[in-house]
């Protein structure tokens, strides 16, 4: 499926690099394709997933219409993200999967958690007036005796 704006994408490919093009380390954007075939990576791809990782996120609430330029720089810092990390995201998805919670290369150690594979917080801070806050708790722990 092609880009769309305000039904799997609030940034277009343009906006994308015209914000990347002042970014550290966003060399690798510059090299990708603006569209390809189905399931590769391109710059489209990247944007429609972060698109769907953002505007899915419980802990979001988004309009697919959002025109807000802090949404489209999320969603573009999320396809950068994904571009750079989405292997050892997959990777640690597929151990937590079976059953693994801890792994150690030489001297690293990481501790494996589906909660520990969110959206990170430099992307959620850029989208906090969108974020859901959990009722059930803000309630409990006000009214609690």
């Amino acid at each position: 499926m092609a880009l769309v704006i305000g039904a799997n994408s609030w940034a277009s490919v343009a906006e994308a690099d015209t914000y990347l093009t002042d970014r550290i380390d966003a060399e690798a954007w510059f090299l990708l394709a603006d569209t390809a075939a189905a399931g590769v990576r391109a710059k489209e791809s990247l944007l429609v997933s972060a698109f769907h990782w953002l505007y899915g996120s419980p802990q979001l609430s988004i309009a697919s219409s959002s025109t807000d330029d802090d949404v489209k720089n999320a969603q573009i810092e999320a396809a950068w993200f994904l571009q750079e990390y989405y292997e050892e995201m997959k990777d640690r998805r597929a151990a937590i999967s079976t059953g693994v919670t801890s792994l150690r290369m030489s001297r690293r150690a990481e501790n494996l958690s589906a909660g520990n594979l969110t959206i990170p917080p430099h992307i959620l801070g850029m989208l906090s007036t969108y974020q859901q806050s959990n009722l059930t708790a803000d309630l409990k722990g006000e009214y609690d005796a």
